[in-house]
């Protein structure tokens, strides 16, 4: 049987265009704040979906390379962060390294957060 309802993804995705149409036109001035923090929230929740789970094993493999340890990234971050306040990547060669591996986490983070400025960064980048 197939099932055409749609999915979280598309639920959200509908809610955000609804509520980018139809309420936020009409929100008054004093609360428009707290409906833009809404509409955010929920693109933030769209492109949580529309990722999936494609990001995180890449990056857990870059945190464990990186430690020497297999895991999730959920419970190799905490470890990374307590490595590198023991002093495990004062090295020249492992920070350069560590550089390599943190930056494709803000970039994975910027991209579901704020892939405008993810873009521009992009941008300037190239001039």
């Amino acid at each position: 049987m197939i099932n055409d309802d749609p999915d979280a993804r598309d639920l959200v995705a509908i809610a955000l265009r609804s509520f980018r149409e139809a309420i936020l036109p009409v929100v008054p001035a004093e609360q428009r704040f707290t409906a833009l923090m809404i509409a955010n929230a929920l693109g933030v929740a769209e492109r949580e979906l529309a990722a999936g789970a494609t990001a995180e094993p890449a990056l857990a493999t870059a945190v464990g390379g990186l430690l020497g340890e297999d895991g999730e990234l959920p419970d190799l971050l905490p470890r990374l962060c307590a490595a590198i306040d023991a002093g495990r990547f004062d090295a020249p060669d492992r920070q350069a390294a560590l550089r390599a591996v943190l930056k494709d986490i803000t970039r994975a983070r910027l991209a579901l957060s704020n892939p405008k400025r993810l873009a521009a960064e992009g941008q300037d980048a190239g001039r």
